[in-house]
């Protein structure tokens, strides 16, 4: 069987075709011998003649609801579905083919090893994803929530005996991956890349959802199910030793360091909170267009808001009555509350408050009042800093003093000092004449 690449060659290897019922493996022969150069990274660099040459992204791109997808990926298949990622350009309007080296993605002895490339492209190419079904326009349907199980790859192919991996995404996930223009989370490949386990990896994205807020509240159960973990992992504690602190340990290298506490019902913890510095959205020097990911959507349903009520919450965003910041001063007061116990119906309390925005005014007097601390904080540094300049430009000062006039300097040994310690003063003026202005 002959398999033309559109490259004006035919090459050997493996050709995995994935259906949702099956798998088909087909084994090719050889034609000619299909040159490639490679840059050195997980993505080959294709000759500038190229006109297929596709250059990895430094941003990855995912809705929202694939973000929160059920699936299980091993860290190798991770880093392929990283790799495949970043060659998505932000004009694309169709998935192609992303070629990838075996050598970046396997050791030297596996990547010799045409058996276990065999089994690793296999159970690659039979990974099911279970997310939420998008509607026609490729926006969340808020009303009725569905979910459907779409295999991740369309096809894969190895190609024997130039340690190629040619990997394709299913056409099923378009909407979830191409042009999009909201509730999507961008993040930075090279803070993924610093991870280690496929776990960790999931939890960066679920966390990166939420980074305005630096607060994500979720389920343990529903986690378990995102992380693919609902099996084996039936104590706490061995969730606790093998995915949250190993996660924690891994971002806390990354630009999404966290900690967490839980929320337990009786004896039986029931909901894990992560806590993190909020932060803006990833922002590399080619960001793509469209708006930043509306992560209060899942905060407020978190809460226990149902989704029929978002449309109302929504308004109230775009009348420009308040901005999402409020919702977050919303949740946090609210939480609070329950857990003194003023408070029985959350996500009733939540809702209205969001709906008659009637926290609106205790949350700007909130606001105020943290532009003033920062303020006096600022002052207070400013003040630290004239202080330490004052004192610098005495002691400088002091030193020129006793240059011009110590007996054990001449005219032959004196200029260069002088000129040194001038030189300092003026700088030091300089930094107080700046900081005082």
């Amino acid at each position: 069987m002959w398999i033309d690449y559109g490259f004006g060659a035919k090459r050997p290897g493996y050709d995995y075709q994935i259906g949702v019922k099956r798998l088909e493996l087909k084994k090719f022969v050889v034609d000619e011998p299909f040159a490639r150069t490679f840059d050195g990274n997980c993505c080959p660099r294709f000759p500038m003649t190229d006109p297929n040459a596709r250059t990895r992204h430094p941003l990855v791109v995912q809705h929202n609801a694939l973000v929160n997808g059920r699936f299980d990926l091993t860290t190798t298949e991770t880093r392929l579905f990283l790799a495949m990622l970043a060659q998505i350009q932000r004009d694309d309007a169709a998935f192609v083919k992303c070629e990838l080296r075996v050598q970046e993605f396997l050791d030297a002895a596996s990547s010799q090893n045409y058996g276990h490339i065999r089994k690793v492209l296999e159970n690659f190419a039979g990974r099911l994803i279970t997310l939420e079904t998008l509607g026609t326009d490729g926006q969340r349907v808020l009303t009725q929530r569905t979910y459907s199980a779409i295999p991740l790859l369309a096809r894969a192919d190895y190609v024997e005996g130039e340690g190629l991996l040619v990997l394709r995404f299913n056409d099923e996930l378009q909407d979830y991956l191409l042009q999009l223009h909201s509730n999507f989370t961008k993040a930075q490949l090279a803070e993924l890349m610093k991870l280690k386990s496929a776990v960790s990896s999931r939890i960066y994205w679920l966390l990166r959802e939420y980074a305005t807020f630096g607060k994500r509240t979720i389920a343990l159960e529903e986690l378990k199910a995102i992380l693919g973990l609902s099996q084996g992992y039936d104590r706490f504690n061995n969730f606790r030793a093998r995915v949250l602190e190993r996660a924690k340990a891994e971002l806390a290298h990354t630009d999404l360091p966290f900690t967490y506490s839980t929320r337990s019902k009786g004896r039986t913890v029931t909901h894990i909170t992560f806590l993190f510095k909020p932060v803006g959205p990833a922002s590399p020097s080619r960001a793509l267009p469209g708006a930043p990911a509306a992560a209060w959507e899942a905060a407020v349903r978190d809460a226990g808001v149902s989704a029929k009520s978002l449309p109302k919450i929504q308004q109230q965003l775009q009348a420009g009555i308040y901005d999402e910041r409020y919702i977050r001063y919303v949740l946090d007061t609210v939480q609070a509350k329950a857990k003194a116990g003023k408070v029985k119906n959350e996500a009733g309390a939540v809702f209205t408050a969001l709906t008659d925005a009637y926290l609106l005014e205790d949350y700007q007097k909130a606001q105020q009042a943290a532009a003033r601390t920062k303020r006096t904080a600022s002052s207070a540094a400013t003040e630290h800093q004239r202080r330490k300049l004052i004192s610098k430009l005495e002691e400088s000062r002091n030193s020129l003093n006793i240059i011009q006039t110590a007996v054990y300097y001449d005219e032959h040994t004196r200029p260069a000092p002088l000129a040194v310690v001038e030189a300092e003063i003026a700088g030091l003026e300089a930094q107080l004449r700046q900081l005082l202005s």
